[in-house]
């Protein structure tokens, strides 16, 4: 929902402004600029909550500046235990925990966030992530300065680069070198399931006076935003992604008739002639030529443009469900499907996740993920194979816990990816392999048009579970 920039070297003050208008889609509604001799520190805000005035950033208390990207739901809770001033600003009670409590202070938030915190007497940067790492942020150095950012692109080079560990890292501005001073600790819930979810739902609505959206497939995860989203508030838009002979349609229309859906909106397939234009868009938002996050990263973003056409810039999504709750069809019980569950979860903050935030941030939205709630997560870490996967079907703690929220038909139905459901992988493949070369071969030369980072870095390529399968993909469209 906001962007952050700090720059650490002699050309720091002059060179932050440029890097700072690439990150305008970030946050469009206000931009806040510190400088302090060789070290520049910049920050771009989509308000949410709060005014601009209220939330400008960054901001300063007791020694420590901070730029914080995020939403911290239990910012009130944490105003009373803590005795803090009332505000409508979710962030600004970051800096007073960190300076009371010191870098574990991080368990008490309840959100998704990136923040830089300098301590400018020491030429140190205390950098934060959430539990998930769903907000981006990098550290790096080129020949002449160290930086800090929430995407590459706002670098015309970017040198090593790395992105910093969930948690909290302490970074030398003089040399880049991290070190990891604090990780998430677990959290324990006494919740069960449904109302684990529920909860997590009901956090991450706006305010009345916002509106708000959630992205439906008429797949079960995105089913179930929709079923509790739509108990929360009648004045939800639900967005959908492909024409009516798509197959996710009917799965759609059956979401949409049994929750009585009222406000939703199918955006079409693009036009073959608006493709190029479209994928180039997309490679430049997400940083990527992976075809998946690509191809995905397509159907994310044409359902954020027209989120904010509606002038949405809250939309709530089903990302997390299958890496949490065992969404993928390849695993069995012979093989290490625990090792591979948490490298997808691990490696969500370089694909699905990475894929989502910048697809919506491209065009100002921000996106918000239920079953990313820490209380989710902890429910979710308990799961053996038996509550995943069922004669064949998967997701089984869903299925089961959620029966009567949903038909059984939606409840049962089998996964299909976002962008197959849609209809657009398809136009997509066939498109990248008109001239007989692969999607990956098609779309580097694209990212090479863009960018002058090094394309043999896996961030801008690798999908690490899923690549070989993503590479063989193409066949199936001829």
């Amino acid at each position: 929902m906001c962007g952050i920039i700090m720059l650490s070297g002699p050309n720091a003050a002059s060179r932050l402004p440029g890097c700072l208008s690439r990150l305008r889609h970030r946050g469009p509604d206000d931009q806040g600029t510190w400088f302090d001799g060789d070290v520049a520190l910049g920050f771009t805000r989509l308000t949410i909550n709060g005014d601009e005035i209220i939330g400008h950033q960054p901001y300063e208390h007791e020694g420590l500046l901070g730029a914080i990207n995020g939403e911290i739901y239990n910012h009130r809770e944490l105003r009373r235990t803590e005795g803090l001033p009332s505000s409508e600003c979710d962030t600004d009670v970051v800096l007073p925990l960190l300076a009371r409590h010191g870098s574990h202070s991080i368990d008490e938030l309840d959100g998704f966030y990136s923040a830089v915190v300098l301590q400018p007497r020491t030429r140190e940067a205390l950098c934060l992530r959430d539990h998930m790492g769903k907000k981006p942020l990098f550290v790096g150095r080129s020949l002449t300065e160290v930086f800090i950012t929430s995407e590459l692109k706002a670098l015309d080079q970017c040198g090593w680069f790395k992105l910093l560990p969930r948690g909290v890292a302490k970074v030398d501005l003089h040399t880049g070198a991290v070190l990891q001073v604090a990780a998430h600790r677990p959290v324990l819930t006494d919740l069960d399931l449904p109302a684990a979810f529920e909860l997590a739902v009901r956090k991450r609505m706006p305010g009345p006076d916002q509106p708000v959206g959630v992205f439906l497939s008429g797949g079960l995860d995105s089913s179930l935003v929709a079923a509790f989203a739509a108990r929360l508030r009648k004045d939800v838009t639900y967005l959908t992604l492909g024409n009516a002979e798509g197959s996710d349609r009917q799965a759609v229309d059956d979401v949409v008739a049994a929750l009585g859906l009222v406000d939703v909106r199918a955006v079409p397939l693009p036009e073959p002639e608006s493709l190029p234009a479209l994928i180039q868009a997309v490679v430049h938002a997400t940083e990527s030529f992976n075809p998946s996050i690509v191809g995905n990263g397509l159907a994310t973003y044409l359902l954020a443009q027209a989120a904010r056409d509606a002038s949405i810039k809250v939309v709530l999504t089903g990302e997390g469900a299958d890496e949490l709750f065992g969404g993928y069809h390849s695993f069995n019980e012979q093989e290490p499907w625990f090792d591979v569950r948490r490298q997808l979860i691990d490696d969500m903050q370089v694909t699905e996740l990475r894929r989502l935030d910048m697809s919506c941030m491209a065009h100002s939205v921000e996106p918000r993920c239920p079953f990313l709630d820490r209380a989710v997560r902890a429910i979710s870490d308990g799961l053996g194979f038996p509550d995943l996967y069922d004669g064949g079907e998967n997701k089984m703690a869903l299925r089961r816990g959620f029966e009567g929220v949903l038909p059984l038909e939606v409840l049962h139905r089998r996964k299909t990816s976002f962008d197959v459901g849609s209809g657009i992988r398809g136009e997509v493949v066939r498109y990248l392999r008109r001239n007989d070369r692969s999607e990956r071969e098609e779309l580097r030369e694209v990212w090479d048009g863009l960018f002058r980072h090094e394309s043999s870095e896996p961030y801008f390529h690798a999908y690490p579970v899923f690549d070989d399968a993503i590479d063989r993909r193409g066949e199936t469209h001829r």
